[in-house]
C-alpha cells in the first residue's frame, strides 16, 4: 500500500508493509539484513548491481542520494522512483527489499512525469557506452536530479562538479565530449535537449532559483 502525506512543501512517500511487518507470512520480517525500514534511507548496497565493480559505484551513489532526496521532499516526487516503472524500479532494487517498492499505476506516474523528463532521459541513453541496465538506470538519475534547486553535482551527492564530469566521462563519453564550453552539467543537459527539439536556450526548470543563475548566463 501507498501513502502520501505532506510534510510542509514538499511530499513524501512512504510505503506500508503488511499489518504486522512480515512478508506472507514469515516467521521473520526481511528488515535485519539491511536495517532498510523505508526507501528515504536506501544505500548503494540495497541494489541489484553488485558493489564489487568500481566504476559502478559512483552511479550507484548517485542513484540512492536522488532516491533519498525525493523521499525527504528535495527533489520531485516523481524522483523517488527515479521516474522508472513499477516492474522496472523493482528490478533495480536488491530482491531482500523489494517489498519496499511502492506499485504506482502507470496513469499516475505519467500524471507526475515533467513534460521534458523522458525526452531528457533518452537524450543521455542515446549517449551511453554501453547497453548496461545501470547505464539506463542512471540515465534516470541524472535527469531526475536536474529538477532539483542546487547544482547537478550537489543533487547527485556529491562532492564537487568535478565528479560529475568524471561519471557522465564513463558512463555518456560522446555527451560528455561535446561539452566543450564547460558549461553547467544542468545547462548544458537542456541547451543539448533544446537542439534536439529545435527549441534553442531551453532552461532546466529551476534554474531562476540558482545563486549562480547570473553567473551562469552572464553572457547570453
Amino acid at each position: 500500500m501507498l501513502y502520501i502525506t505532506k510534510r510542509r512543501r514538499p511530499f513524501i512517500m512512504l510505503v506500508a508493509l503488511n499489518p504486522d511487518g512480515f512478508n506472507q507470512g514469515k516467521a521473520a520480517p526481511l528488515w535485519p539484513m539491511f536495517k532498510l525500514r523505508s526507501l528515504s534511507s536506501v544505500q548503494p548496497r540495497h541494489f541489484s548491481v553488485p558493489l564489487s565493480k568500481p566504476a559502478s559505484r559512483h552511479a550507484l551513489r548517485a542513484m540512492a542520494q536522488v532516491i533519498r532526496s525525493a523521499h525527504l521532499g528535495d527533489l520531485p516526487l516523481f524522483a523517488a522512483t527515479l521516474g522508472l516503472t513499477a516492474d522496472e524500479f523493482q528490478e533495480l532494487l536488491h530482491e531482500d527489499v523489494q517489498f519496499l517498492s511502492p506499485r504506482l499505476p502507470p496513469e499516475l506516474l505519467d500524471a507526475w512525469l515533467p513534460e521534458q523528463f523522458l525526452p531528457l532521459v533518452s537524450l543521455l541513453w542515446s549517449y551511453r557506452a554501453s547497453d548496461d541496465r545501470l547505464a539506463r538506470w542512471l540515465s534516470h538519475t541524472l535527469a531526475a536530479a536536474c529538477y532539483g534547486r542546487q547544482h547537478l553535482w550537489q543533487d547527485l551527492g556529491f562532492n564537487s562538479r568535478d565528479d560529475v564530469s568524471r561519471l557522465i566521462g564513463q558512463w555518456f563519453p560522446g555527451l560528455a565530449r561535446l561539452n566543450n564550453r564547460d558549461l553547467k552539467w544542468k545547462r548544458f543537459l537542456f541547451e543539448q535537449l533544446g537542439k534536439r527539439q529545435g527549441q534553442p536556450g531551453l532552461r532546466p526548470p529551476a534554474c531562476g532559483d540558482c545563486d549562480s543563475y547570473r553567473t551562469c548566463f552572464s553572457g547570453n
